[in-house]
């Protein structure tokens, strides 16, 4: 297959993936790494059982908390306004959205989310992907959020492209994904934990940017995760992308110099990044 974000077919096998079982390229033209073969239609993994499993009622507290913080960096970056959330699943994010004033669509692919997150969110939940238009009526948004999303989908670039269309000139896209540019990966190799059955595409802080690029959007801005919703006060001195102070003992001291290893080698510190871009004022 080609690749989805250059085309071309001149791949590079890696290995096979431990907790797949599926085999892993790498584009050499421009580094996108994915599952080959990649399924025909959309993953059917994603039922009931999947979403009590990823997302806990026990862990619901913490992980509205969590969406508060990242709308509190959001509405730095832009006035709260409307607000899609792709790939919505339970709707904890849709929820904290609306206590914060957000006005607010969901969209999932899963019939299994849209009640679940109808239910908790208690807004418009959409059943189906980007491949569609939006529905007639409905007015553009300001904000595109896409959490732990554009590893699973099947034409990654080309949502990214029908995403913008959902934006106003100006609106923000906001993706969190994992990143195969990691030292956890680099160290884990076939063994990384993300390499799981529904996750298809694997981007580096370097094929997200070309993705986002590719896809029509500027002033794109790529960090860790938790960089991205750390409070203004908490750790200032500390830079970006560095790697994150661990405990004492041999162990971690041994772990430290290994991360501080593969960063001078070009690796990023962080496992999970953020990337936001802008969708151009003159559209």
């Amino acid at each position: 297959m080609p690749c989805n974000l250059c085309g071309s077919f001149d791949l590079s096998r890696l290995f096979t993936a431990t907790r797949s079982g599926k085999q892993v390229v790498c584009c050499r033209r421009c580094g996108l790494v994915f599952f080959d073969p990649q399924p025909r239609r959309a993953v059917v993994l994603y039922s009931p059982e999947y979403f009590d499993r990823e997302f806990p009622e026990d862990q619901a507290a913490d992980q509205i908390r969590l969406a508060h913080r990242w709308l509190a960096r959001i509405e730095r970056e832009i006035d709260v306004g409307r607000l899609l959330d792709v790939g919505c699943g339970v709707g904890r994010f849709l929820l904290a959205a609306r206590q914060r004033g957000w006005e607010t669509v969901g969209i999932d692919i899963a019939p299994a989310a849209v009640q679940k997150a109808t239910a908790t969110s208690g807004t418009t939940v959409l059943q189906g992907d980007l491949s569609g238009t939006r529905p007639a009526g409905m007015p553009s948004v300001d904000v595109v959020t896409m959490w732990d999303v554009l590893e699973h989908l099947l034409d990654p670039v080309g949502d990214l492209r029908r995403a913008r269309e959902w934006l106003r000139p100006g609106g923000l896209i906001v993706i969190q994904t994992q990143n195969v540019n990691s030292v956890s990966a680099a160290w884990m190799r076939q063994r990384w934990e993300q390499f799981v059955e529904y996750h298809l595409f694997h981007f580096s802080t370097r094929t997200v940017q070309l993705a986002l690029q590719a896809a029509g959007f500027e002033q794109i801005r790529i960090e860790g995760s938790e960089e991205f919703c750390r409070d203004a006060l908490s750790n200032p001195e500390q830079p970006a992308g560095s790697v994150p102070a661990h405990g004492g003992g041999l162990r971690d001291y041994l772990r430290r110099l290994r991360d501080f290893a593969f960063v001078s080698c070009g690796y990023d510190a962080y496992n999970i990044m953020v990337a936001t871009g802008r969708c151009p004022q003159g559209e």
